[in-house]
């Protein structure tokens, strides 16, 4: 029963995020002139309705669990290895943790850069947006990593071995990400791989410090590109 209904929860979630784009942009409020920050402000607040909706079932179905996980845990505890990454025996969170920070992050910058890099925007353009990056970032990383960690790590933890939590929690971030950056398939590989390291983090330090962390830094990486292809598009609309 505990499974199925954290599927049935994560499941429903991942259909509303879908719509969340439409439902969202029919909200008349405005924080400024500019169409995307506004669109975007808009999604961000509704995501994260969606995630405290999520949270207040997750902890309905195992209390216990919920605050376990809902915590920064023991960000020193031991970490599994994962020799063929770069992880071997005898590490910690500590070192884990900043290593995939590292890594991770040079993997998505390498594919936003990709993406961006024939766009004619200095980098000092981006000032007036930093806040905004931040704000999303923040928002963004914590909505989803209640959503497919604490949705899925809290429900089933000590009803399915935690190999298999890691592997559903993965699949479900990919599959939420199907229209991410990067989109498609090669997207929802790559949110998948780093949705196993973030479920792993949760399991291992029974906290969420280093998935929020890590996430959020990919993110600051995404909203950066998405800001500069913004900067890029309203100058266009301008010489147009």
């Amino acid at each position: 029963m505990e499974i199925a209904t954290a599927l049935i929860i994560v499941s429903i979630a991942i259909m509303s995020i879908f719509q969340l784009n439409r439902v969202s942009s029919k909200v008349n409020i405005k924080l400024g002139d500019n169409a995307y920050l506004n669109n975007h402000a808009k999604y961000q607040a509704s995501l994260l309705l969606l995630s405290f909706i999520v949270l207040f079932f997750v902890y309905l179905q195992n209390p216990q669990n919920f605050w376990l996980f809902f915590s920064s845990g023991d960000l020193s505890a031991h970490a599994e290895p994962v020799r063929w990454f770069g992880i071997g025996e005898n590490k910690t969170w500590i070192f884990a943790g900043l290593y995939l920070s590292i890594i991770i992050t040079l993997g998505t910058f390498s594919f936003v850069y990709i993406q961006f890099r024939k766009l004619k925007v200095h980098f000092k353009e981006l000032s007036p947006y930093i806040f905004w990056i931040i704000i999303f970032s923040l928002t963004n990383s914590f909505s989803e990593e209640a959503i497919f960690r604490l949705g899925l790590v809290s429900p089933l933890y000590g009803v399915l071995d935690t190999s298999n939590i890691i592997l559903i929690s993965a699949a479900f971030f990919g599959l939420a990400h199907f229209g991410g950056m990067p989109h498609g398939l090669i997207g929802m590989l790559m949110a998948g791989f780093l949705g196993w390291f973030l479920a792993k983090s949760v399991i291992e330090t029974e906290g969420i410090f280093w998935a929020w962390l890590i996430h959020f830094i990919q993110d600051v990486v995404i909203y950066i590109g998405f800001m500069l292809s913004n900067i890029s598009s309203g100058r266009m609309v301008e010489n147009g």
